[in-house]
Order: structure tokens, then C-alpha cells, then sequence
């Protein structure tokens, strides 16, 4: 029986991460049911109960030697793994496993990544070394393969699929605790349901103001207004701030600490996503529910592109105005984004379900 050991930035109480991961595992054993995978996690204990798999301290450099020494392949799983902005060390630790993996003869896969940004000079350096090693790299836009080659990665064969939340079916995602979670924050579940998710970006105020607005128009338009935190506890506070700053009353926050399956639950009761959170705009699409994405980071627009989706713009120059308009235009024409959003799921979903394919093929090339 092939192991697989994962690794990426799961452990960390981020959504979006954890429907990568799941993603990636229901693709894997979709692909070859007695799989055996294993994990590496900030968290062991907890993602062992989250996923059902084994996971391993992923600062233990003995463990992850051990791990690798009993897997047939490492995967890289998912996000964005190779970027430099939120610390220097992301690129350093993780070109680290891919190095010590490489050491011990295993074949190494890059799982449906994004890119960057990456700023320092050492850390593109790094990945052209070490990356050119990797057996195959799957990217989930066009523009994170480009970006791997300006790094000079070119031995590597580089494929183009898509976020492998996307393989997630909405017919494995329960009814049942979402509505629970509604019903304890709205008295008329009958009503439509937007969920607003938000982070908190450097210095940045102003957007706050008019994602304010935004939440406001569905308000006054009859609509539950939810806050849905992607990242638990730092997604809470911007929420707050927006809610403290509507006109209109009953927008709820849903501030208990939930699971990445209660969040989908949660979201397949919407009518309408707006989303600055990039898993937030990933699973709308898989649950087939139209949205509008605010970006902060190039990732957000690469996706919403793909979906067939609008972009409000960037929060440095979101504009309250324009946003309302675009709202008002797209809630006018539900029924065409629900049409649209439907086809570039199952188009999305294809793409994405080629990356455990080319998983299973490298492996069957080291055996």
C-alpha cells in the first residue's frame, strides 16, 4: 500500500487551509480508496480527529525524518506555500522538507499551489534550486505557474488545475449544523442569507466603511446578514468593526470557535457570498453560490477571474459607491450568477481533480 506525507499550513485553525486539505485527501482516496496518508500539523492531536489521518508535529525535524523515511512521496499540499510577505521563514521551512525529502530519494509533488508574493532575492534563489528537484509541480491558476518560472524553475513539468477544495462535492456537505448555527443567530431562517467574511490587512481602515454599506444594502433589502470568521479568533475583530459601523440592525457574528465542516455547512444555506477571505470565495463557487470578492492579495483576483465572479477591487481603493452598484446590479440578475457560478464549478472541479491524477502517476513511475 503507497503513504503519502503531506505538508502545508494546517494545524493553524484557518479554514480555508483545512477544506485544502480535506479536498486533498478526498481527491487522493477518490483516486486510490486504501491510500494510506499521513500529515504534518501544528496541532497533531486535533487534525488526527478533524481528518481521520495520522498527523505529526511539523517542528519535530526528527519526526518529519522518520515520517518521510516511511512515506513513498511528499506532497506539498495546497495554498501558498512559496511567498515571503507574512514571514521569511515560510519559504526556508517548507524548501527545507522538500530538501530532506529529496535527500532520502522521495518523490516530491507540489499539490494545486499558489505563489507568492516573494520578494527577497535569497528566497527566489532558493526555490530555483530546490524546486527544480520536485517531481511535478500543479498550480492552481495560470498566473503561480508563470511566476514559478521567473523564479527560474524549469526542469520542473508544471501543470495548471485548481484549489483542490474545489473536488470537495456539495452533496458530502451536511444541511443539518448549518442550519443549528443559523437558527441560533436569526429568528427567520426563511429569509436570504449573505455571509460577509473579512480580515484585517496591514494599516487598512477605510474599506471597513464601505463593506459596512455593503452589508447595510442586504439588510435593508430583507436579508440575514452573517459574519463569518475564516481564521478564528483574528477574523472576529474587523468583524466587530464592521458591525459596530452598519446603520441598519441584526447582522450576527458568528463567534464560537467551529469546525471547517460547520463552515461549510454554513455556507451552503447562502444565497450570496462577499468575501475577502479566499476560501471563503472557493467554497461558494464548489457550493455553486454567486459572490463578490474584495481583494487584498493578487491570489483573490486570479480566482475570481477563473469563477466568472466580479472583483469590487482592492481594498486600498475600494469604493463605496461602486460597490453598491455592482451589489445591486449582480442581485438584480441572481439567477444568470447562479447559472454562471453552476457552470465554472463543474469546469473548476474537473481542473482541479488532475492533480491527485498526476499524484498517482508519479507514483506509479517510482514503482
Amino acid at each position: 500500500m503507497s503513504r503519502i506525507l503531506i505538508s502545508g499550513y494546517y494545524g493553524f485553525n484557518n479554514a480555508g487551509d483545512d477544506v485544502v486539505l480535506y479536498g486533498i485527501i478526498s481527491a487522493l482516496r477518490r483516486e486510490q480508496p486504501n491510500m494510506s496518508l499521513a500529515v504534518l500539523s501544528n496541532q497533531p492531536e486535533r487534525t488526527t480527529a478533524l481528518f481521520g489521518i495520522p498527523a505529526y508535529n511539523r517542528w519535530s525535524l526528527p519526526t518529519i525524518v522518520r515520517e518521510l523515511m516511511r512515506s513513498d512521496m511528499l506532497v506539498m499540499g495546497g495554498g501558498t506555500l512559496m511567498q515571503d510577505v507574512t514571514s521569511p521563514r515560510s519559504v526556508l521551512y517548507y524548501l527545507g522538507i522538500v530538501s530532506i525529502a529529496k535527500l532520502l530519494g522521495k518523490p516530491v509533488v507540489f499539490y494545486a499551489q499558489g505563489f507568492g508574493p516573494v520578494q527577497k532575492p535569497i528566497s527566489r534563489l532558493l526555490i530555483k534550486r530546490v524546486v527544480n528537484r520536485v517531481d511535478v509541480i500543479t498550480v492552481r491558476d495560470f498566473e503561480s505557474g508563470e511566476d514559478f518560472k521567473a523564479c527560474g524553475v524549469s526542469k520542473a513539468p508544471v501543470y495548471v488545475t485548481a484549489d483542490p477544495a474545489l473536488t470537495i462535492s456539495p452533496d458530502d456537505v451536511s444541511d443539518e449544523r448549518g442550519r443549528q448555527l443559523l437558527a441560533d443567530k436569526f429568528a427567520d431562517l426563511s429569509k436570504p442569507l449573505v455571509a460577509i467574511s473579512v480580515r484585517d490587512w496591514k494599516q487598512e481602515q477605510r474599506f471597513k466603511q464601505a463593506i459596512a454599506r455593503a452589508a447595510d444594502l442586504f439588510a435593508e433589502r430583507g436579508w440575514n446578514v452573517l459574519f463569518l470568521p475564516m481564521h478564528y479568533p483574528s477574523d472576529l475583530a474587523p468583524s466587530r468593526d464592521i458591525i459596530g459601523m452598519m446603520r441598519q440592525p441584526g447582522a450576527q457574528l458568528l463567534d464560537e470557535p467551529v469546525t471547517f465542516h460547520d463552515i461549510m455547512s454554513v455556507l451552503k444555506q447562502c444565497e450570496y457570498v462577499l468575501g475577502m477571505r479566499l476560501h471563503s470565495l472557493i467554497l461558494a463557487c464548489m457550493l455553486q453560490t454567486p459572490f463578490t470578492g474584495i481583494s487584498y492579495d493578487p491570489k483573490i483576483d486570479r480566482f475570481v477571474e477563473r469563477a466568472g465572479m466580479p472583483s469590487a477591487g482592492h481594498i486600498t481603493r475600494l469604493d463605496e459607491s461602486a460597490l453598491l452598484a455592482l451589489l445591486n446590479e449582480r442581485l438584480a440578475n441572481l439567477e444568470r450568477e447562479k447559472r454562471v457560478i453552476a457552470e465554472r464549478s463543474r469546469l473548476l472541479a474537473q481542473e482541479a481533480a488532475k492533480s491527485s491524477e498526476l499524484v498517482l502517476q508519479a507514483l506509479r513511475r517510482k514503482t
